[in-house]
């Protein structure tokens, strides 16, 4: 698996981290910057007086206007999904509506801001549109980038305090998960922003599966690692467990029990100019994920 395109995999977690809602003074909110919260459209940004999320918004629904609580518009900004224009799943409620929008600030950089919004349903789609969106904040108020994210139904920052790959530039974990009654599926898409614009390293898709003989988990862990190029390296590791039940399940045999470790390492190539990984760890286990679906 290399870096820089993606695999737009199925594999999505049951339950949507919820995102803290917070309306904290600028002091508070330099000590937990670049920790991602909810935020209703009405509240303003932080360290900018009269300047509300509902002006960014209007700077992304260019026709957005108030209702209600929250807030509806029709016209909104040309995008296309991070990993493609093939996967890009348009909104389907014209005008759409939203309430609040998720923010994460970068820590150092108080002249930007990202915020993730979600635009609802996507007609054929089990993934709704969520747009990621970068905006400059100083001089002059400026939306920079916005692509989709979304890959699943349930969207959301990681809950994790973001990693640094270089002053300014944060490692945006992207997580979009599901679940049925035996079988759950993550995906987490790992995102940088280069030059005012999103960058896309890797999707790693992660499955989970509880049958009467066993359980079976696959945890994603996605941290940074000192690096000579300009950028620090990204390492993924994805520990897959088989538990057996203990259960009575007739004729079915119980798995043994067991643990393994798929890892890749994500290192900057300043020849393609993008995040690449010799490692084919992760490949493997999507293949192994897929004959069991």
């Amino acid at each position: 698996m290399t870096g820089g395109g993606g695999t737009n995999s199925a594999f999505l977690r049951a339950d949507r981290l919820l995102l803290l809602r917070v309306s904290l003074l600028l002091p508070l909110w330099l000590c937990l910057a670049g920790v991602a919260n909810a935020a209703a459209l009405d509240e303003q940004v932080p360290g900018h007086p009269g300047l509300t999320y509902f002006d960014l918004m209007k700077r992304v629904v260019t026709d957005l206007a108030r209702h209600g609580a929250g807030a509806s518009g029709s016209d909104v900004v040309a995008f296309t999904h991070i990993e493609g224009k093939d996967a890009t799943a348009a909104p389907a409620d014209d005008p759409v509506h939203f309430d609040a929008v998720d923010v994460m600030a970068i820590p150092d950089d108080p002249r930007r801001l990202i915020l993730l919004a979600d635009l609802g349903r996507s007609d054929g789609n089990v993934e709704e549109a969520e747009l990621l969106c970068l905006f400059a904040l100083e001089p002059l108020v400026k939306l920079l980038d916005v692509v989709e994210v979304g890959t699943d139904r349930f969207t959301g920052f990681s809950d994790a305090r973001p990693q640094m790959l270089a002053p300014r530039t944060p490692l945006i974990v992207i997580e979009s998960s599901h679940s049925n009654s035996d079988q759950s599926y993550q995906t987490t898409e790992m995102i940088f922003i280069r030059g005012d614009r999103f960058r896309l390293i890797d999707t790693v898709g992660t499955f989970g599966e509880r049958t009467c003989t066993a359980e079976r988990t696959q945890t994603p862990t996605v941290t940074t690692a000192a690096d000579a190029g300009p950028y620090r390296a990204v390492v993924v590791a994805v520990r897959a467990e088989v538990k057996p039940s203990g259960e009575d399940c007739g004729d079915e045999t119980a798995p043994r029990a067991r643990e393994s470790i798929y890892r890749a390492s994500y290192r900057w190539d300043a020849r393609r100019q993008r995040f690449v990984t010799k490692s084919d760890a992760l490949m493997r286990l999507a293949k192994e994920n897929e004959r069991r679906f």
